[in-house]
């Protein structure tokens, strides 16, 4: 029975064993990378006001932002949704119809661009903002409540600058 033979190659040196990813690279500190602490933060704040609401209205994250974007803004289309709440348009799409299943949204075409979907909080789901805001603000406050006066000040200054030198930028990615 001939044996089979994998082709050799005469001239070639053993390959090199596989370094670690992290050979030659600069030495890089994730958990101390601001941009990634600020990920993490927000991701537990909102997450953390996210159960608290949950808990009492049934609504997943995505869905009760677009409620407090309505409840503040009022009608939108999804695009403005999106924008204003940095999510990608998919997720806000998702959430939206689920609010409109639960009766605590409608949609509509625009008078202006029939192309476009307005969507607008039902009186139900007016209701629910109201409740939801205390709700939200107490959650923040219990969250926030380790800061003093002083450093919340600067932390909202912070976070404001921030938030204006980021407005604009489409999100590429979900950092929730």
């Amino acid at each position: 029975m001939p044996r089979s033979r994998t082709p050799s190659r005469p001239s070639a040196k053993p390959l090199p064993k596989a370094r670690s990813s992290a050979a030659g690279a600069p030495a890089f500190d994730l958990e101390t990378f601001l941009p990634f602490q600020l990920s993490v933060v927000a991701n537990r704040v909102s997450q953390t006001v996210g159960q608290s609401i949950a808990s009492r209205f049934s609504l997943q994250i995505p869905e009760w932002r677009i409620v407090v974007v309505l409840g503040k803004y009022g009608a939108l289309s999804a695009l403005e949704i999106a924008q204003k709440t940095s999510m990608d348009k998919a997720r806000v799409s998702r959430a939206q119809h689920r609010l409109v299943d639960l009766g605590l949204a409608n949609m509509h075409p625009s008078a202006d661009d029939r192309r476009k979907v307005i969507v607008s909080l039902e009186e139900e789901g007016l209701a629910l903002y109201r409740d939801m805001v205390p709700l939200a603000h107490d959650t923040a406050q219990r969250l926030f409540s380790q800061l003093t006066a002083d450093e919340r000040q600067v932390l909202q200054t912070i976070v404001q600058k921030l938030f204006d030198s980021t407005t604009g930028f489409e999100p590429s990615g979900e950092l929730e």
